[in-house]
């Protein structure tokens, strides 16, 4: 990964820091799985989930702190409340299709109290996020917090 990729996956996780430290968290759709390996230096766990493992970092691959698994974002394998935390980074625009999906999945997976947080740096993600992600949670009346920290918006749907 380069620099200038290390320390914009750094600060998201500085960021969502307080939704990380100590818990059991997902990372959905992980591509690279950059934003789990961030999130493990402070988390209890952290699972990475995506379609493939084409892109997933050599420092994932090998093992570690990061428990990766190919899995569909919108059928979990995983049981009713198994993380505290799920996380979409940068993953929004690849998953247009199946948002409703992925968003009932997330929700169902999060322990009482859990959050899903969805954090966007990219204009793909930020398009996918005002134009597909927000009417859907308005249409399920599902309240947010909504914040931009230098160039990432970030949401919180909270269970």
């Amino acid at each position: 990964m380069n620099a200038k990729k290390r320390s914009r996956v750094a600060q998201a996780a500085r960021l969502l820091s307080p939704h990380l430290t100590g818990r059991d968290v997902l990372e959905i759709a992980c591509g690279t799985a950059d934003f789990s390996l961030a999130a493990a230096e402070t988390a209890r766990s952290v699972t990475a989930i995506d379609l493939d493992d084409c892109r997933l970092s050599p420092a994932v691959r090998s093992g570690g702190s990061v428990c990766f698994q190919r899995m569909d974002a919108a059928a979990l394998s995983f049981p009713d409340g198994s993380f505290d935390t799920a996380v979409l980074y940068n993953a929004l625009g690849h998953l247009t299709a199946i948002l409703p999906a992925v968003l009932s999945e997330a929700l169902r997976v999060l322990r009482p109290g859990g959050a899903l947080i969805v954090c966007s740096s990219f204009s793909l993600d930020k398009t996918a996020m005002e134009e597909h992600f927000l009417p859907l949670l308005s249409e399920r009346g599902l309240p947010f917090s909504r914040r931009e920290e230098g160039p990432f918006r970030i949401l919180g749907i909270f269970r």
